[in-house]
Formats: structure tokens, C-alpha cells, sequence
């Protein structure tokens, strides 16, 4: 089982046996999760003996089932004592499960419902409600299959929810919101009843990945292979993994041998002898005992009857990380390889318990980081991958860099600011666009079409722009006069370089533009802000060599690349500045419109030093959380969900390949040009812009100098508009891999329109984060069945894994 639930208790009179109802979640054996279907169970106390009665479909037809074992065995009493309870014995229904919705405002309340005609455990329903108040949301029952309007069920459930939450049972459509202190919480019983293994002690990493850097914790013992000759003794570190505190074995304590099995990776398994002591805090009826930890020895030892060597474990490791294993296969090989010397291997639920256990204790630390990038490597390169888990394995422990929180830090002055654009008339920026596209570029050059898609030359070469004198001539030469006459409304130096490059004389005498003219006026008639093509820090450099425009002060404008490639190609630049000074004007004015609050986010006080635990979180950084992610009350799209159809003038690539309706959102993965993770945090709905900005924003101590996204074109503005003191120093690019896909964006965009004019940028490897991404599909299908805690930990180990292969390769 997965929860349980404590529903009514009766007592049948003073010396009477005690009976009590509870409802429970079933499990799937061998997906190892919870099915999703709930059941209830009646035990009856007497004479200090429990006799069970369960409804779930086992027990049904075999009259013998798990659940009824399991009470029966465990003290199921002291379990039931710390669960709160939101009914009583006159109640018709009972709430026995009401929680929040994960990433919802949603509450999820399950009850048990006592029908009138037939009192017994049989005649119980389950009726699920999720909403925020009983007249919203949606109502399912168990025993009706008719919808909730008909069942008899629901109105039961309804009447214990009003009086839960306060209402008096009227229209309840403007009553008050439901409260945190009315949740009654689900317990995961697995996190009650699973406390690890017996070893506890951290294990070494691998030995084809150990690092110079790794601890040298104890000497590295050689592989077990032979069946031991004495007894597996107990020693200092022995203890029993009881709840909390960990129970040390005692010299004066009465020791045991007992059996065990140990599985090695070559010769099958090895029976063999252990030492034991019982334990003497846990119940003496769940007979539980200390037994030695077997890390010099090279042995796990998961529950004093099952040890599994080292070797074989690490073997799983590096073969999943290495290529597509999941737990079934490569069980299926070891059940081959036993078969040869005469063995049976375990079963695949408990090898994947045994291996979670171990990875658990095993010690990948200071692997999330590239030595020669540094702790904040000036150039980070975000993606996303859809290594998903299904969404109804969403805990509430999931707690992202997106997550909003009550020590936020407010900005309510920060507005969407609209028309950041150089041209602010849209209908003027797409007629520039159509003037291009009437143009083919110089020969010898890639063509790239007006929307900015890259096609390889000569593709278009049965369409000529040169062609009869029709009426699409007469249109392309009406659009290019009316684009002069506008552009030089706006400014005449403008208008004149069109002409000169775009003009009736050009298009009249097949005079081709250079690909130079064509980058610089798809960026001039950019549906991106002005702020993508000119960077805050590019504008003071802008401005001062306006103020001495000389030839040899050029390079200062290699941040801008489309005006260095303009000057470049030109003699003489003093037709240019006052193009260059509207340029800088219009930056400084959408500059200056979007720095409303520059106040700096508050950094969080240190505590006692300890990070939430990322195996419940699913985040994970190099880079501790030293800020809280802001909020901005006046955005109403903030932390919604990213629309991933919007097209119109803007990249029309956007997240639209992006998640599926039953799983995650996948992972966001930052990675250093050396194909190094920094770390990852999963996504619960869908990837987004403020993936990115959030976990720069909580972790980075200053921004860095490059963000590299698929999403760049938008991800800039985003983080601009929030946070510009923060990012005011930061360039957004799209990487050269995912270039193709975005058909509206201008290449000030684009990694390798800045490369082409600075030479030093060739050397950043665009693409590493994609090869480590590429890399992470190995790992999708085992993932998509996981829990997540499971799927957290099983990515975590996969990159731990992934970066010392590319640190011990790279030398790094």
C-alpha cells in the first residue's frame, strides 16, 4: 500500500471488542506505485487478537490478501494514533483524506460514505472531491455510475464538507476560502515503514569515475567474489535502521546467527552466515535486529538477509548511465548470467529497492561543476528535456526555483511594458520585412528568408524577384516607396540608407543588397525589444563612440554586430551616426521605462546552513538558494502557465514540443560550454521562460555574461522586464542547434551573428547542453515509471554520473 487512512473507530460497549474502518490505497507490485484505486479495510480487536475484512478485489476473491498480512503483522495501532481524523461515530460520512492539489489552488478530499440501506463495510462508498468549495470542482463516487447528481453518496459527503470548512450548508458559492488548517494530510506509508537499509555508512563512487577530488573515506576493498568462511560480524558501526535514530548495537547484547544470501556479479550467490543482536527499541513482534554495515567488505547489506556486493550495484550504474538499461533488462541479463553457474538472481522489485537504497549512501558529491568554468561560469546553457514522471506521482514536497513563497520579495511597481520595439509601428515593421524578402542575398551567401529561416542557396531558384512587370512588381515597388517615406519620417539618414540598399534603382537593376544591409534591417524591423539587439551594457559603448566615431575605436561595437558589419563594410561613417544616435535614443528610452524598481532582491540569511532535501524538493544546483523568487503583483501572466501556441509576429517556435498531458514538464538543466550539468530541477507542468529567470535569480550571486536558450528571443525580455539591474550585464542568444526552428526572429537573436563579427566566440560550444540533453534520453523510458523520489534521485546519479565522464575526458 501506498496511504492509509484512519476513517471511524466504535467500541461495542465496555469489555467489547474494538472495531475500526480504514481506507486504503492500493499498490502496484510490480510497477512498485500506487494504482490509484481505494479500497476499505475493517479490523475488529478482541482479546488482544485482530481479525481483517478488506474489500479490495483480492481479498474479494480469494478472501486472503496483502493488506489483512500486513495488519496483522505490524503494529498498526501505534500508526493509526498519529493520524488526525475530520469525523466522528454520527457522522453518515467521513473525511479521511483532504490535501492539496500539487501546482493547483485545488484541494483533493476523499471521504468514506455509510449507506442507509445496507450498514456494513460492504456498503461503504468512497466519494473523491476535487475544488475549493462544495458547490465547485468535481464530485466522483465509487458506487455510482449514474453522475453525482443522482447519487446518494455525494450529498452525504457534501454536508461533511461544509461543516468542515465552516459553512452552514446554504449557497455556498461566496463562502470562504478553504483554510490550511482544515487539510487533513495523507501519510505515505512507505516513508513510515521503509527507513533505508541496514548500511548506512556513504560508499565510495564507482571506480571508473573516481575523482582526485573524491574523499578517500576508507580504503577501496577488491570486489567480493568468494563465498565467505566464517559468520559476517557485527563491529562498532553496526545498527538497525529504526524510525528516526539509529540503534547502535551493545556489547552486552545477546547475538544471533542467522542466515543470508549474497549476490555477487560474477558467481551467483553465495549462502552464508551473519551476525545479528535484536534490536532493542523496535517492537519485539516485528522482530528486527542489528546487523553489521559490510562496507570494508565491500557488501550492502539491505535487510540482514539480502547483501549485494558493490560491483554488482556499481555495474547497474555505469550501464544505465552508459546506455538505455532499465531495471527489467538488466535483471534479465543477470537471471542469464546465474542460470550458467546454477543460480536464480532476485526479482526486479527487489534489486530496484536494493540499488535505490545503496545510490541513496553513495557518495557523488562536488560533481556538479566544471574546474575550469568555475563555480558561476560566465557562460550557462539552458534546456530542457522531457525526462517525465507520470503527474499523479507529484508530491507535494516538489518545490521548484518557480515556487512562490511568503518571504518573497514584492515589486509591484514592475508592469508589462508594451512596444519595446525600435519601430513601434507594427504595420511599417512587416512591410520592411516584405521589402527584404523581395530581394535575393549576394551569391556565395547562405540565403536566409525574411522571416529569418536559414535555407541553403539556390533553393528558391524558380522563383525570380526579377521577373514581368505585374502586378506584384507594381505592389514590391508601391511598398518600397512607402517604406522610405516612413523610415525617413523617423529618421532621414534611415530613409537614405534604405534607398541606397533597398531602392526603385536597386530592385530596377537586379542589384542585389549584401547580406549585411539585409541582418541590419531585419533587426531594425524586429518584433523583439530594441534591448536584444543593443544590450544595456553594448549602449554606453554605443554612446561613446558616437561621441568619436573613429575607424579605430570599431571593435568597441562588436557587441552590436549589426552595426560593426555596417560600418565595416562602409568607408565612411558620418552618414551613420545619426542612425546610431536614434538607435541609442530609442534603447535608452526602453532602458529607462523598464527600470521602475532598482532596488536589489534581499539575500537569505544564513540559518543553521542546511538546504532543503533535493531527493523531496526535485531541485538540485551546484549553486545553493541564496534568494527567494520574487513576486510582481501587477504581471497577471506571472508564474502562469506558458502558452505554448502563441504565433502571430512573434517566434512562433515557442514550447509548443514541449511536455504531454499525463506527465511532467520533464527537467530544466543548466550546463557550462564543456557539456558540465550544474545542476536541474524538475518541472511540474510544462517548461517556461521563468524556469530559467527563477533559478538564476535564487542561485546565482551575479547574472552571468551569456544565457544561451532555445527560448532566448524570449527569455531576454522576460528577465529584463523583472529583474533589469540584475541581468543588465547579461546577453541572451539562441544556440546555433535550434536556430533553424525560430522562422520570426531577427539574427540579433542568434549565438552565431555574434560570432561571425567577434572571432572570440567561435570557441563557445552552443550545442553542449544539448549533447548532455541527447545524452538524458537514455534514462526517459525508466523515468516515465518512477515515483518522484525515485525519478529525482535516478536523473541526479545519471549526471553525477555523466559529468565525471566528461571531467575524467576532458581533463577538466
Amino acid at each position: 500500500m501506498r496511504r492509509l487512512a484512519a476513517s471511524v473507530s466504535e467500541s461495542l460497549g465496555i469489555g467489547s471488542p474494538v472495531l475500526r474502518n480504514a481506507a486504503k490505497e492500493g499498490w502496484n507490485i510490480n510497477r512498485q506505485e500506487s494504482n490509484g484505486q481505494w479500497s476499505h479495510l475493517e479490523y475488529i480487536i478482541e482479546d488482544g487478537a485482530i481479525d481483517v475484512a478488506c474489500t479490495c478485489p483480492v481479498a474479494l476473491q480469494n478472501r486472503t490478501c496483502i493488506h489483512q498480512v500486513f495488519f496483522k503483522r505490524q503494529d498498526v495501532e501505534t500508526y493509526f494514533d498519529c493520524l488526525q481524523q475530520a469525523s466522528s461515530q454520527d457522522s453518515q460520512a467521513s473525511i479521511f483524506v483532504r490535501q492539496r492539489v500539487p501546482n493547483s489552488d485545488d484541494v483533493e478530499t476523499m471521504f468514506s460514505v455509510k449507506s442507509k440501506t445496507q450498514p456494513g463495510l460492504k456498503g461503504r462508498a468512497l466519494v473523491i472531491h476535487k475544488g475549493t468549495l462544495p458547490s465547485a470542482g468535481i464530485w466522483r463516487c465509487s458506487k455510482s455510475h449514474s453522475g453525482a447528481y443522482k447519487c446518494l453518496h455525494i450529498p452525504e459527503a457534501k454536508k461533511a464538507l461544509r461543516a468542515l470548512i465552516g459553512q452552514d450548508g446554504g449557497d455556498d458559492e461566496e463562502g470562504p476560502l478553504v483554510a490550511q488548517d482544515v487539510l487533513v494530510p495523507s501519510r505515505p506509508l512507505a516513508t513510515l515503514s521503509r527507513h533505508g537499509a541496514i548500511s548506512y555508512r556513504p560508499v565510495l563512487p564507482p571506480v571508473s569515475v573516481m575523482l582526485p577530488t573524491d574523499a578517500p573515506m576508507y580504503p577501496r576493498p577488491p570486489p567480493f567474489r568468494d563465498r565467505p568462511t566464517q559468520p559476517l560480524a557485527l563491529d562498532e558501526f553496526s545498527t538497525c535502521n529504526c524510525h528516526g535514530v539509529r540503534t547502535l548495537a551493545r556489547r552486552d547484547g545477546k547475538n544471533v546467527i542467522n542466515d543470508c544470501r549474497i549476490y555477487t556479479l560474477f558467481n551467483g550467490i553465495h549462502p552464508a552466515k551473519i551476525e545479528l543482536q535484536p534490536c532493542p527499541t523496535c517492537p519485539e513482534k516485528r522482530h528486527r535486529h542489528i546487523g553489521p554495515d559490510l562496507r570494508e567488505l565491500g557488501l550492502f547489506n539491505y535487510n540482514n538477509s539480502v547483501i549485494v556486493s558493490h560491483e554488482l550495484l556499481d555495474d547497474y550504474t555505469i550501464c544505465y548511465a552508459t546506455s538505455e538499461t532499465p531495471f527489467s533488462s538488466y535483471v534479465a541479463v543477470m537471471d542469464h548470467r546465474y542460470a550458467t553457474v546454477g543460480a536464480t538472481f532476485m526479482g526486479e522489485d527487489l534489486f530496484r529497492a536494493v540499488w535505490f537504497a545503496y545510490i541513496s549512501v553513495q557518495a557523488f558529491e562536488n560533481d556538479m561543476g566544471c574546474s575550469l568554468c568555475g563555480p558561476c561560469p560566465e557562460t550557462i546553457i539552458w534546456d530542457g528535456v522531457t525526462v517525465a514522471f507520470d503527474k499523479t506521482q507529484l508530491s507535494s514536497t516538489i518545490s521548484p526555483p518557480t515556487e512562490r513563497t511568503a518571504e518573497a520579495f514584492s515589486r509591484p511597481l514592475v508592469r508589462n511594458l508594451r512596444g519595446q520595439q525600435l519601430i513601434t509601428d507594427a504595420t511599417l515593421r512587416k512591410q520592411v520585412r516584405q521589402v527584404i524578402k523581395s530581394f535575393k542575398v549576394d551569391s556565395g551567401h547562405v540565403s536566409v528568408d525574411g522571416d529569418g529561416l536559414e535555407t541553403p542557396e539556390g533553393e528558391e531558384e524558380e522563383e525570380d524577384a526579377f521577373g514581368e512587370l505585374d502586378a506584384g512588381v507594381v505592389g514590391d515597388i508601391t511598398r518600397i516607396d512607402t517604406v522610405y517615406q516612413k523610415l525617413t519620417e523617423l529618421c532621414p539618414a534611415l530613409g537614405m540608407l534604405f534607398l541606397e540598399a533597398y531602392g526603385f534603382i536597386a530592385y530596377e537593376s537586379k542589384v542585389r543588397p549584401s547580406i549585411v544591409y539585409r541582418s541590419f534591417f531585419l533587426q531594425i524591423a524586429a518584433e523583439e525589444s530594441i534591448l536584444q539587439m543593443v544590450p544595456p551594457p553594448s549602449l554606453t559603448r554605443l554612446r561613446d563612440f558616437i561621441a568619436n566615431p573613429h575607424p579605430g575605436r570599431l571593435t568597441s561595437l562588436l557587441p552590436i554586430p549589426a552595426l560593426f558589419q555596417l560600418l565595416r563594410l562602409r568607408e565612411k561613417f558620418e552618414g551613420l551616426v545619426p542612425i546610431m544616435v536614434w538607435i541609442a535614443d530609442r534603447a535608452s528610452s526602453v532602458w529607462h521605462d523598464i527600470t521602475v524598481d532598482d532596488r536589489p532582491i534581499p539575500v537569505i540569511l544564513p540559518t543553521d546552513g542546511r538546504q532543503p532535501d533535493w531527493r523531496l524538493t526535485g531541485t538540485f544546483y551546484s549553486l545553493a538558494q541564496i534568494r527567494y523568487r520574487p513576486i510582481y503583483p501587477k504581471l497577471r501572466s506571472d508564474l502562469k502557465k506558458e502558452d505554448s501556441a502563441r504565433g502571430g509576429e512573434t517566434c512562433g517556435k515557442y514550447y509548443s514540443e514541449y511536455g504531454k498531458k499525463s506527465k511532467t514538464g520533464g527537467i530544466m538543466a543548466g550546463w557550462c560550454t564543456h557539456s558540465v550539468c550544474y545542476g536541474f530541477h524538475c518541472i511540474p507542468s510544462s517548461e517556461g521562460r521563468n524556469d530559467v529567470f527563477s533559478a538564476m535569480v535564487t542561485r546565482w550571486p551575479v547574472a552571468p555574461k551569456r544565457v544561451i536558450y532555445d527560448f532566448a528571443c524570449a527569455l531576454g525580455p522576460y528577465c529584463l522586464l523583472r529583474e533589469p539591474e540584475f541581468f543588465k550585464n547579461t546577453h541572451f542568444a539562441i544556440d546555433d542547434f535550434h536556430a533553424t526552428g525560430h522562422t520570426k526572429c531577427s539574427p540579433a537573436c542568434f549565438l552565431y551573428e555574434y560570432s561571425n563579427a567577434d572571432p572570440r566566440l567561435i570557441a563557445i560550444n552552443s550545442s553542449a547542453g544539448e549533447c548532455g540533453n541527447s545524452a538524458l534520453r537514455r534514462i526517459r523510458k525508466s523515468v516515465s515509471y518512477m515515483t518522484q523520489e525515485r525519478a529525482v534521485i535516478y536523473t541526479k546519479t545519471f549526471l553525477s554520473i555523466w559529468n565525471r565522464f566528461r571531467m575524467m575526458k576532458k581533463k577538466l
